[in-house]
């Protein structure tokens, strides 16, 4: 490889990197709808040019988590759009436990338990509760070792906190969410992949519930 090539290929893993990074802060409401987003502050932030920032942002608004409006902002998302994204989302969420069924280790197996233990251990945080359900589909889709339902999957997450989203998750729910995540693994480790396939969506469509409830909208 040549000094050019090097050159572009680490200007375009720092690109990649500061548009991850720079999309987990929205995601994780380090930056909350509405925030203004200063290039030469993110930049400053990051340890990086102003270069990737922008080319990050460019990225972030064709995703539609900001906007250019005099500078550029985070997006806020109206309810009815949020559901649309739950929606798309329980469809990625069952194409990829199917597939998984399938592919999946023993090794992402006994990490699936685990997090799914931590999640109900007494006392957790909500935030830290939504960290590690993230980290729990993000390893199913990983299983799936499919790049562009990967893609799909990290385009339709929401940590709706960050939102605005008016969401009280109740002991049921939270109890409902457990029980999923159990029947899921099960599912998985048998390799049933249409039952997980059908868990997966379910799963997702139950939030879809809460949220059309909390936003009074009626479920298309």
């Amino acid at each position: 490889m040549s000094v050019t090539d090097s050159s572009r290929s680490a200007a375009s893993t720092s690109g990649e990197s500061v548009h991850e990074r720079l999309r987990d802060a929205i995601l994780t409401a380090h930056f909350r709808p509405g925030s203004r987003l200063v290039e030469g502050d993110i930049a400053e932030w990051l340890e990086v040019s102003r270069t990737p920032v922008r080319e990050a942002l460019l990225a972030l608004r064709e995703e539609g988590l900001v906007i250019r409006s005099k500078g550029w902002i985070v997006r806020d998302h109206a309810p009815a759009e949020i559901l649309r994204i739950v929606e798309a989302r329980a469809s990625i969420e069952g194409a990829v436990a199917y597939i998984a069924a399938g592919r999946i280790s023993e090794e992402q197996l006994a990490a699936l338990e685990a997090l799914a233990a931590r999640m109900v251990e007494p006392g957790i945080s909500r935030r830290l509760a939504n960290e590690l359900n993230n980290e729990f589909h993000d390893l199913i889709t990983e299983a799936a070792d499919n790049a562009l339902l990967a893609k799909f999957h990290r385009q339709t997450r929401i940590n709706y906190w960050n939102f605005n989203t008016p969401v009280i998750f109740t002991p049921d729910d939270d109890a409902r969410v457990a029980h999923d995540h159990e029947e899921l693994i099960a599912a998985l480790r048998g390799g049933e992949a249409e039952r997980a396939e059908r868990i997966a969506r379910a799963h997702v469509g139950h939030t879809a519930s809460i949220l059309a409830q909390a936003f009074g909208l009626d479920e298309q």
